[in-house]
């Protein structure tokens, strides 16, 4: 009887979690910022992600994808990192790889990967 009513509790909270975040998204536009060159394999990943993405977030916010090829998706990363607001409405589609341009300290880095938040990966 304890483990029904944790579970009707647990329940009750978490939805009211996600009520709170549909009225966060709903109406707004998110921006995925792709690294990559428009009409590549890397741009048509982000632009399926977003696609289907829309349709999972609670609120279903429209989705762009901005392109912003350059520096094997660098210039995306400092963007990301340094320009865009931390407000939960832009999203990086980068490369996995770039950390290893900040481990071997290239100056063109103005970002500091584990200040990332990884959410996934399409592949």
């Amino acid at each position: 009887m304890t483990r029904i009513a944790l579970s009707v509790s647990l329940t009750l909270l978490l939805s009211a979690n996600l009520h709170a975040q549909a009225n966060f998204y709903q109406g707004k536009t998110v921006r995925l910022i792709a690294g990559f060159g428009a009409g590549s394999t890397d741009d048509a990943w982000s632009r399926l992600l977003a696609l289907y993405m829309a349709k999972h977030i609670p609120g279903n916010p429209n989705f762009i994808v901005q392109n912003m090829a350059g520096a094997s998706a660098m210039i995306a990363a400092n963007y990301v990192y340094g320009v865009a607001k931390p407000d939960g409405l832009t999203l990086g589609g980068l490369r996995s790889g770039l950390y290893f341009d900040q481990l071997v300290r290239r100056k063109e880095v103005q970002f500091d990967w584990r200040k990332f938040t990884w959410i996934g990966s399409p592949t």
